[in-house]
C-alpha cells in the first residue's frame, strides 16, 4: 500500500512537471538609431499612439462600442424612474400574489385555506398511545412480525 502511494505521490509530481513550459525568451533590445536626432513632443505623442492603438485591436470597433453606448444611455435617460410609491406599491403587489404560488386567489383565499385545514387537524381524534410495556401489546407484536 505504501508503494502504491509514493508511486502516485511520484507520478503527480511527473505530470506537474511535465506540465511546465519554458519561460519565453526575452524579446531583443530594440536597437536606437546611432545618429538620430531627438524625438519631438509631436512624434512621441504619434509613437505613443500607434502603438497603443496597435495593442488595443481596432480603434473603430472602440469607437463604434462608444457611441452605441453614449446612444443606449441618452435613450435609457428618457425613461422616467419610479417614484418611491410605485416601487412599493409594486412590491407590494407582488407579495400579496406569491404568499402561495398554487392558490390564484391570493392572499385572503390562503388565509382561509389555512385556517381551515387547522381546524381540521385540529376536530380529528389524536391517534391513542401504543402501550409498550403490556404483554397483549407485545404479542400483537410478535404476532404481527412473523407473518
Amino acid at each position: 500500500m505504501n508503494k502504491l502511494l509514493v508511486a502516485l505521490i511520484a507520478g503527480v509530481f511527473a505530470t506537474v512537471a511535465a506540465a511546465q513550459t519554458a519561460a519565453p525568451a526575452p524579446a531583443a533590445p530594440m536597437a536606437a538609431p546611432a545618429a538620430a536626432a531627438p524625438l519631438t513632443a509631436k512624434e512621441k505623442q504619434d509613437a505613443v499612439k500607434t502603438t497603443t492603438q496597435a495593442g488595443a485591436g481596432s480603434s473603430a470597433s472602440t469607437q463604434k462600442t462608444a457611441a452605441e453606448s453614449a446612444k443606449n444611455t441618452a435613450v435609457s435617460k428618457k425613461d422616467p424612474k419610479m417614484t418611491t410609491a410605485d416601487k412599493k406599491k409594486t412590491t407590494k403587489e407582488a407579495n400579496t400574489k406569491m404568499v402561495n404560488p398554487d392558490n390564484t386567489s391570493g392572499a385572503g383565499a390562503t388565509a382561509a385555506m389555512q385556517k381551515e385545514t387547522t381546524a381540521a387537524s385540529k376536530a380529528a381524534p389524536a391517534p391513542a398511545k401504543v402501550d409498550m410495556k403490556d404483554p397483549a401489546t407485545q404479542k400483537a407484536l410478535e404476532k404481527a412480525s412473523t407473518k
